[in-house]
Parts: C-alpha cells; structure tokens; sequence
C-alpha cells in the first residue's frame, strides 16, 4: 500500500488555496526581481478599480509610467490580484511593467540600494483602520535601501498618481492645489499642521512609535519581514516639491527625505 506524502500533499493544497483567492502560486518569471536596480525605479502599488474605485490617480499614474519608460527607468508594479479578474481591474494603460511582484498588503523586498525611488498608487497614509499600502510599501523600501546602504534615502511621491483614502481626499486636493513658490509660511502651516503624526506614523504592538505600520499576514510566499522603521534609527525631512513643510521627525541616523509632488 502506498503511503501519502503529507509534506508534498499538505503544501499542494494551500497553493490551490492561494490560487482561488487571486495569490500567485508559484514565484515564475512575473515575480522575478533584479538582483539590484541599476536606476532610480518606478513602484506603483495596487493601481486597480478594486481599491480605487473612481481612478482618482490613473491619469496621474499613466502620466508617470510613461515618463519613466520614456526615460528607460525601471518600473515595477507590485499586484495584489494575479488571477484573470485581477488583471481585469488594472486601470493602467501601460500593462508591460519591467517587473510584476505579488504583494498582497503593499510589502515588498525590492532590492533599493540605490539614493532615489518614486513610489505611486494607494492608499496613501497609515494610521488606525487606514493602513495604506502605498505607506507600507514606503516603510519597506525604506527598509530594504538601508539593509544594502546607509546612504541618505529621497522617496518622491507625486500625488496626481496616487490615491488616498475618502476621508482624507480634502487634504489631498488641498496640497495639490497649494503653490510652493507663492504660499507663505502660515499657508504651509496649516495644510501640513500635524501631518506627519498623522498619515506616517504609528502606535504599532511594539514599544514606541513607527514610520507605517508591519506586515502580520502570511499569504505572501514571497515576503520576508523587514526590520521595523522607527523614530530612535531615522530622521525624517518632509518636502512639498523642494520646500520643506514640516520640523524633521526622528532623531535617528539614518536619513530619509520625503518628497510629495504636485507639479
């Protein structure tokens, strides 16, 4: 009589699991990623109807996409649907990334040795009940370029391609209406008051106050946790464009600027 292998069955079974919620079953040639990039990349994050329901950032993201494909620069799109309907709610129109990577929740282990990345798409912003994937995929790269380097780190977020959350739409349209070169102080004050208490950091289960939030679930083969971003090993600037708009927050020696854009 033939005995049955559980440890071949057992593992089966989940990747068919997987496959019928939309996770990818195995780690092909779409999920393949370069040992490092060689330039400044692209990471848009769940540009899809599933979550961005009215395209609030497709015309934005389409605009950048192009731009770095123009430019011959890496662009990645991290895809939390790999089935048939998943692909269906892309709302790109660039549908040829350099590379493809399941991430269910945002996380990724891009290999960012490099000084620069632009990272687009949604949900913006990290607090309690909102914890956005466009944040969690800041959080790793962050993570990630300080594994490999401890070079300062610049991530540009230009805003027209990325979306946020229904509630927080007002403060979006407020910032990319808002003019740098003319705005005084107190009009930067008060569209940015707070800000970075209020969509980058986090009360997480560990001790102390983080950048984003962690990564708990384990649906995602292809995913090593990362080591927590938090205020006592970073310091962060926040620029509109190239103006700062905020004190630095962090005390830590790892330096980090965060560029949103709206030009």
């Amino acid at each position: 009589m033939t005995s049955i292998n559980f440890k071949i069955i057992l593992p089966l079974i989940a990747l068919i699991c997987q496959a019928a919620q939309g996770s990818p079953l195995t780690p092909g040639s779409k999920n393949a990623v370069p040992t490092k990039f060689s330039a400044h990349p692209l990471i848009v994050v769940h540009a899809t109807t599933e979550f961005d329901e009215e395209m609030t950032a497709a015309k934005g993201v389409d605009e950048v996409v192009a731009q770095f494909k123009a430019q011959r620069r890496p662009v990645v799109y991290l895809v939390s649907d790999q089935s048939k309907t998943g692909y269906q709610e892309w709302y790109t129109k660039d549908r040829k990334p350099d590379f493809e990577l399941f991430s269910e929740g945002g996380e990724h282990n891009l290999p960012l040795a490099m000084d620069e990345v632009t990272i687009v798409g949604g949900f913006f912003g990290s607090y309690d009940g909102a914890r956005g994937c466009q944040t969690l995929a800041t959080r790793d790269a962050i993570a990630m370029h300080f594994e490999n380097t401890k070079r300062p780190f610049t991530i540009h977020m230009p805003l027209k391609a990325i979306y946020f959350y229904e509630e927080d739409a007002v403060t979006r349209e407020n910032i990319l209406n808002l003019d740098t070169r003319s705005a005084t102080s107190s009009q930067i004050k008060k569209v940015f008051k707070d800000f970075a208490s209020l969509f980058f950091l986090t009360a997480n289960l560990g001790p102390g106050i983080e950048f984003g939030h962690p990564y708990f679930r384990d649906s995602n083969p292809f995913y090593r946790a990362v080591q927590p971003v938090n205020m006592d090993n970073y310091t962060f600037r926040l620029f509109l464009n190239d103006r700062p708009v905020a004190k630095p927050f962090g005390h830590g020696p790892r330096q980090v600027a965060l560029k949103l854009e709206n030009i």
